[in-house]
């Protein structure tokens, strides 16, 4: 039901967005050279938008007791920013790749709380703790399983990149250094071998980006089977049809007694 589909929609986000945001710090320090803290500072645009459209959305629901809408657009934007990630690269503006972050953003911001929300509106309110901490649990196991498989694929496409890009002769000054452990290497290293790594880390990158999109659209599809039921007026159930005079007595009488 819609429980089920929220966990399985959840956990597929987590994969691709987990999976793909992590490297965004790596290619803003490495590929355009940024220091630490102006990569954490130019990945704002994804928080702005994540916010605006969390508060936009939630209010919405608000209003009008619809949430479907919500993830199947959201999920739509997730896949479509993964895509347009694949094409960023060393000459790519920091704008055009601020604009992608905020798609990236809007999508999540559409898509994470309101999963939470369906969750929460299908179940007994005794299970209300353990299901929100499922639909929780899901997205934060797709977003470690997620980190790990797009690592591997990272790794395994620098190392035959980097061949393509640097001279045999050259790749002896990259011997004994991780670049995704440590990027402030990259100065240090001589310019030929600074730039050739450069082109075969964003090339690298390009594959783990196409790589997280077809998990983005699975969601996308789950999304499509999420069953829209009325929103619950309170959180209680029966007890809060209970009446004042059982909670608090009302009259000397009472309080006598």
């Amino acid at each position: 039901g819609i429980f089920r589909t929220s966990f399985a929609t959840s956990a597929m986000v987590g994969f691709a967005m987990f999976g793909a945001i992590t490297f965004l710090p790596l290619f803003l320090q490495v590929v355009h050279g940024a220091s630490p803290t102006s990569s954490g500072l130019q990945l704002l645009p994804i928080m702005v938008t994540l916010l605006i459209c969390s508060i936009g959305s939630g209010r919405r629901i608000s209003a009008t007791g619809r949430y479907r809408r919500f993830p199947i657009v959201g999920t739509a934007l997730i896949a479509l920013s993964l895509y347009l990630f694949s094409f960023i690269g060393v000459t790519t503006s920091y704008w055009i790749g601020a604009i992608y972050m905020a798609l990236l953003g809007a999508g999540l911001g559409l898509t994470m709380q309101v999963l939470v929300l369906a969750v929460q509106n299908s179940v007994q309110y005794s299970d209300l703790g353990a299901a929100t901490s499922l639909a929780t649990f899901a997205r934060s196991i797709g977003g470690s399983i997620g980190v790990a498989v797009f690592g591997t694929v990272f790794n395994n496409r620098l190392a035959a990149n980097l061949p393509k890009h640097i001279p045999h002769s050259a790749l002896a000054a990259l011997h004994g250094t991780n670049v995704a452990a440590n990027p402030a290497q990259v100065k240090a290293l001589p310019t030929l071998v600074r730039d050739g790594l450069r082109v075969a880390f964003s090339d690298s990158l390009h594959v783990v980006f196409l790589s997280a999109v077809p998990f983005a659209l699975i969601a996308f599809a789950l999304t499509w089977f999420l069953r829209e039921v009325p929103l619950r007026a309170t959180t209680g159930g029966d007890r809060s049809a209970q009446r004042a005079d059982e909670i608090m007595p009302t009259s000397p009488e009472t309080v006598v007694r």
